[in-house]
């Protein structure tokens, strides 16, 4: 048994508890499966199924999932499949999470594009030559937040840790995306933006994109101030009629986006709806539309969360390829 596997088994043995709550969670949702196999990852029911997104063969086009923060062998706060380089985690810990990680989703690690994060909207077009980029070469994709391709084998990711994980595809084109919606890249349109750079680059039809809201920080947790709602109703990506400023009683009782707080001038903004509509409003179909309704900070135990913890966590990620 190697150090790996060795380090991987005790906090496998650690973790019995958050494992069954995982298998609970999933048993209680008609949203997602857990993939067990042996790291675990949450696969979006209905995202990858169908006729126009299964291969002759029956199966399924693309390879998807969200993974969790369980079945690793970093320790600490970053116990234990923790993602991100940017963290305090050692270089080589981050690599055997990502080795354990593609050998359960079944991708190649050594291959994977990572994008920059820096809650921006910058949307880059990943070919070939982007393989390896982040992870076995210098990260060249500087002040990126999303990412689009139609290159086979070729996966894609995004990080978080309480901001959203969105995933795209568009089975008519064989296009996929990845994004990462914090409240700032959020109301500055990074999923209509996304969607517009696959509309541009590749001739999709918006219709024919499906998206995939990803675990991430729920409306009954997400307290933000007047600061955030002030953002949130001046977006201009949701549809509005007229102009200016949406109120905030449009905000809570038309789109359902923003509702009150126990807390004086605080309110609890829902980012999964927000990107729903964003999308929507971009020209997605409602029916393509696929949420996980999976809350990091109250599934603190299987997610790393931001919020929960103050900051003193790893990265888990959203991953999509074309097969």
């Amino acid at each position: 048994m190697n150090n790996i596997d060795e380090i991987k088994k005790i906090n496998d043995s650690k973790t019995t508890n958050e494992l069954k709550e995982l298998k609970t969670l999933s048993e209680n949702s008609d949203k997602v499966d857990v993939i067990m196999n042996p790291v675990p990852y949450i696969k979006v029911r209905g995202f990858a199924d169908g006729e126009k997104v299964r291969d002759f063969t029956g199966g399924e086009r693309i390879l998807h999932g969200f993974s969790t923060k369980l079945g690793g062998v970093s320790g600490g706060w970053f116990k234990s499949l923790n993602l991100g380089f940017k963290t305090d985690d050692s270089r080589e810990n981050v690599i055997s999470n990502y080795k354990l990680l593609g050998e359960s989703m079944g991708f190649d690690y050594e291959r994977l594009s990572l994008p920059d994060q820096v809650h921006d909207t910058k949307v880059i077009v990943v070919g070939k030559k982007d393989a390896g980029v982040g992870i076995v070469r210098e990260n060249t994709h500087l002040g990126i937040d999303a990412q689009i391709t139609n290159v086979k084998n070729l996966p894609l990711i995004v990080f978080t840790a309480d901001c959203v994980p969105i995933l795209l595809y568009d089975p008519i084109k064989e296009v996929i995306g990845t994004a990462h919606a914090g409240w700032r890249g959020t109301v500055n349109g990074i999923a209509a933006k996304t969607i517009k750079k696959m509309q541009d680059t590749y001739g999709c039809s918006p219709e024919d994109i499906r998206v995939a809201i990803g675990p991430s920080i729920g409306p009954d947790s997400y307290e933000v101030d007047d600061v955030v709602v002030k953002a949130v109703s001046e977006c201009p990506y949701l549809d509005k009629a007229g102009s200016g400023q949406i109120s905030y009683t449009g905000l809570q009782d038309i789109y359902g986006v923003i509702a009150p707080s126990k807390n004086k001038d605080r309110y609890m903004l829902n980012l999964w709806k927000l990107n729903e509509l964003i999308s929507e409003n971009a020209g997605v179909l409602k029916s393509n539309i696929f949420q996980t309704e999976i809350c990091t900070m109250k599934q603190h135990d299987i997610f790393f969360s931001h919020r929960y913890t103050n900051g003193r966590r790893g990265l888990q990620a959203g991953v999509i390829m074309l097969k």
